[in-house]
C-alpha cells in the first residue's frame, strides 16, 4: 500500500477484501495478520484492490460492476459507484492522487 510497505490488501472470490499487515513476534520472525474488511457488500467475486495515496483508501472492484472505495479510518465504505461493465482491475493515477483507472470487460 502507498502509505505504508508492511501491509498489503488482497480480494477474492469469496466477495470479500482483506487487509494483511505485518506483526513481528519474538522469534525475530515475521508474521502476517488479516482482518476482513469486507465481504457483505458484493455480489461476486473482486477482481481488483489499490490504495489510495492521499488517505488510507482501498478501493475494490468487481464482477458485479461496482467500485467500493473503503475508509480504513472508520471502517466503513466511503463511496459505491456501478457502472455498465464488469470491473476487471484498478490502477491508482500515478499524476493525480484523486483519480484512479477501472479496466472494464
Amino acid at each position: 500500500m502507498p502509505w505504508d510497505n508492511n501491509c498489503f490488501i488482497t480480494g477474492g472470490s469469496d466477495h470479500g477484501v482483506i487487509h494483511w499487515t505485518q506483526k513481528h513476534n519474538n522469534e525475530n520472525n515475521n508474521s502476517w495478520k488479516p482482518k476482513l474488511l469486507h465481504r457483505n457488500i458484493r455480489s461476486s467475486a473482486v477482481m481488483g484492490v489499490a490504495g489510495m495515496q492521499q488517505n488510507q483508501t482501498v478501493v475494490s472492484v468487481g464482477a458485479d460492476k461496482r467500485i467500493i472505495g473503503f475508509d480504513l479510518h472508520t471502517d466503513k465504505p466511503d463511496y459505491k459507484h456501478q457502472i455498465e461493465k464488469k470491473c476487471m482491475s484498478v490502477v491508482p493515477n500515478p499524476c493525480d492522487f484523486n483519480l484512479f483507472m477501472v479496466q472494464t470487460g
